[in-house]
Parts: C-alpha cells; sequence; structure tokens
C-alpha cells in the first residue's frame, strides 16, 4: 500500500507505505518507522521552525491517524480512521 501525502503550504508531496502488522499486540494495524516519517516532514517540510503541517508534515488532503509507538518509535497507524 502506498499513500501520498502532501502539504498545500509549501507545494509538496511525499509517497510512504505503510506496513500492515500481522500479529502481536498492534495485528490489524500499520506501521511507519520513525525513519520514514522523519523523511517525509523533511520532504513535506524542510523548516525545523515551522508549524505547517502534521507530525508527517502533511496539509491538506490524505492525512494519517497515528494511536500509538511500538518498542522502536515506530508510528503504529490506524489506516481506516485515516483519510487517504
Amino acid at each position: 500500500m502506498k499513500v501520498t501525502l502532501t502539504n498545500n503550504f509549501h507545494n509538496t508531496e511525499v509517497a510512504i507505505s505503510p506496513v500492515e502488522i500481522k500479529e502481536g499486540r498492534f495485528a490489524g494495524y500499520h506501521k511507519v518507522s520513525r525513519a520514514t516519517m522523519l523523511r517525509a516532514r523533511r520532504e513535506l517540510c524542510g523548516i525545523s521552525d515551522c508549524q505547517c503541517g502534521g507530525q508527517f508534515g502533511e496539509r491538506g488532503g490524505a492525512y494519517i491517524n497515528v494511536i500509538n509507538e511500538d518498542f522502536d518509535r515506530s508510528l503504529i497507524i490506524d489506516m481506516k480512521a485515516s483519510h487517504v
């Protein structure tokens, strides 16, 4: 699954691929690594103190509903509650 996030303030976009979690406590949800989230934020809004977007730097269009973090700080995503 690929999700394209946009930032309509900076006119940027980035594609990320949430991975389905098949077992364990978060089975049925998806996850995105912290490194991917930071990359998306850099590509969507490279300004360190800018507050234009959400956790991924997204603004306008699709958004991802983060519900938790796992032990290695990967983000746990509820795709059913996301707008993609």
